[in-house]
């Protein structure tokens, strides 16, 4: 009798804008010094010295660093070739490289956005064409910050069908061409980056048991309004965002239960999990997340204190990155927990050797 077949991840890439953005920075913009409450931000710090003597650019920088944990984050400012699909092409470019596949062995594109340039042709289209590979088919999904994990359940699902062998799955946002900034609050979060991974067909290891997903309609922590591009008719970004310590706790609770559902799935328990890779939306959520899931023996990645929060890609990103050793040694396979969770509300998570 023949070997289960299983879908493995075969290599990853990321992308960063090379601009990169501090809060100092952020701060020169007008709209957001205009719109910041400097002794309102003041009064809420942590007990300081000379917190009094701050100047308005210090007191912004400490509290964005109070309440997200970024202290920058890479943005395309500038740059209008810059484009998602561009960025998830670069992504996936290293991915490719790093799994020895050559682009036109690939089956499928999956591309997870919320900030595509174009409806039609479709992101999965134009990342086909940028490859060099305009004839291989795909789509577009939109899964708010799970997109990553989205993506790779899908892909998951049609190489474990027998539909495709080799199957791109990648996630890319451009944020901050959509972020208010007339909303300090929001305007710290937004960063630009892509993350992508090559699944193929295997018969061990890979993905554990099947994907966990779900969702639970709601409007209060994010949404964007239509496309979301800027207009002569209509010039205001159009990305909102709620915020405080419900979501926060929300935000712990549904990536440490979707982690436990994807386990469970798997039949396996935390004792057997190496890395944790989150969604970064917030330094105090996946720090939360660290602390309630207690792991025996492995760890929690955090990145958005360089990155910011670059909704779907950030878990491409950080998985790409541990990969390469930036998060500390792994055991060769690692078992890897994804869990994410995303505007609307999305939930999604995994387990996977690497």
């Amino acid at each position: 009798m023949g070997s289960q077949r299983v879908s493995r991840i075969r290599g990853t890439g990321s992308f960063l804008p090379s601009t990169v953005l501090t809060n100092a920075e952020l701060f020169e913009v007008e709209s957001i010094r205009d719109a910041f409450d400097v002794e309102r931000a003041r009064g809420s710090l942590r007990e300081e010295d000379n917190v009094g003597s701050l100047a308005p650019v210090e007191v912004f920088d400490r509290w964005a660093r109070q309440v997200t944990g970024i202290r920058e984050r890479r943005v395309a400012d500038g740059d209008n070739d810059l484009t998602t699909e561009a960025m998830c092409a670069r992504a996936s470019q290293k991915a490719l490289e790093r799994a020895g596949i050559d682009p036109r062995d690939v089956d499928l594109i999956l591309v997870a956005s919320v900030t595509p340039s174009d409806n039609v042709p479709n992101a999965a289209c134009t990342v086909g064409h940028l490859l060099g590979i305009p004839q291989t088919g795909g789509f577009t999904l939109n899964g708010a910050c799970t997109g990553f994990v989205h993506a790779l359940a899908a892909a998951h699902g049609f190489i474990q069908s027998g539909t495709a062998e080799v199957v791109l799955a990648v996630a890319g946002d451009v944020l901050t061409r959509i972020t208010n900034y007339s909303d300090p609050t929001t305007a710290v979060l937004f960063s630009d980056g892509a993350g992508a991974a090559v699944l193929t067909a295997g018969s061990e290891g890979g993905v554990l048991g099947p994907p966990f997903l779900s969702a639970d309609y709601a409007r209060e922590h994010l949404y964007i309004v239509g496309q979301g591009w800027e207009t002569e008719a209509d010039p205001h970004p159009r990305l909102r965002m709620g915020g405080g310590p419900r979501v926060l706790r929300r935000a712990i609770q549904a990536m440490a239960n979707a982690a436990e559902e994807a386990l469970g799935r798997a039949g396996l328990d935390w004792g057997s999990v190496d890395l944790v890779v989150p969604h970064q939306a917030n330094l105090r959520i996946t720090r939360g997340l660290e602390n309630h899931l207690e792991l025996p023996r492995g760890r929690v990645v955090h990145t958005i204190e360089r990155y910011g929060n670059c909704s779907a890609a950030t878990v491409g990103i950080a998985l790409d990155e541990s990969l390469r050793g930036a998060h500390g040694p792994l055991p060769d396979p690692a078992r890897v927990v994804l869990t994410a969770v995303g505007g609307g509300y999305t939930t999604a998570a995994m387990v996977v050797d690497i």
